[in-house]
């Protein structure tokens, strides 16, 4: 293995880190294929981006790799939000994560197959916190969309002024999603995240439809998986109306 990352096999180098945590092979193999670009820049930035701090080196080829192209397939766009991902946690570098992920949000309105690529992009917007508040209005451009919305919801609990949150309307979005199988479970994590006084009477009931009602909510996939996901889906709505409906501590 030593050998073979030496010769710039990442998968070597990566094994070799992982048995014993030598990381400057690892570290050469990740800087060759980002310079190279290609198929494998995605992978490279995923890799870069879970050695964080430790990768600091990998700085200036991650921003070499963003080169500010306007190719709106899915392959660029996922790539971009893996850069962006990247550079915030390998340098801390909000600033630089922002630009990039304003640029995938745009160009992902004009290919009719990103939609997952903008919900990739709105969970890389969460990690940022406070520091990826001008993107806002992009992450709420997404709540129309009921396979989007949970992603942009999280993101915009994680990333906007609280008191400029409108939690009903997000509880909304987030409910919509779960109940056209869009993202069920995006769309508890999401319920999750605005608490119990989002969430209005009428939500209220649709939440114990989703627990209790007869039909499936999970519709599409192997029929195996459409059972287990339906009951996992029910079990987190449960315990969503349980969490509406305890009183009040005293």
């Amino acid at each position: 293995m030593q050998a073979a990352a030496e010769q710039g096999v990442l998968p070597a180098a990566k094994a070799l880190h992982d048995l014993d945590g030598e990381i400057a092979p690892l570290l050469h193999c990740l800087e060759q294929d980002l310079r190279r670009g290609a198929s494998q820049l995605r992978e490279a930035a995923r890799t870069a981006g879970a050695l964080g701090l430790r990768a600091a080196a990998l700085a200036p080829a991650l921003r070499e790799a963003l080169n500010g192209t306007d190719d709106d397939t899915t392959t660029a766009l996922d790539t971009d939000t893996a850069l962006a991902e990247a550079l915030w946690r390998v340098t801390g570098d909000a600033d630089g994560a922002v630009a990039v992920l304003d640029s995938v949000f745009p160009r992902a309105e004009q290919n009719p197959w990103s939609r997952w690529s903008v919900v990739r992009a709105a969970r890389t917007t969460a990690l940022l916190g406070p520091a990826g508040r001008l993107l806002a209005a992009r992450l709420e451009a997404a709540l129309d969309n009921p396979a989007q919305a949970p992603a942009a919801v999280l993101a915009l609990t994680a990333v906007a002024e609280p008191a400029s949150l409108d939690r009903t309307s997000l509880a909304e979005a987030a409910l919509r999603s779960a109940e056209s199988d869009a993202d069920p479970a995006g769309a508890c994590d999401a319920l999750e995240a605005l608490g119990p006084d989002a969430l209005t009477c009428d939500h209220v009931r649709r939440l114990a439809a989703l627990a209790d009602g007869v039909e499936r909510v999970i519709r599409s996939g192997a029929e195996d998986r459409v059972i287990r996901q339906d009951e996992a889906l029910r079990s987190r709505a449960r315990i969503l109306l349980t969490a509406c409906t305890e009183p009040a501590a005293p």
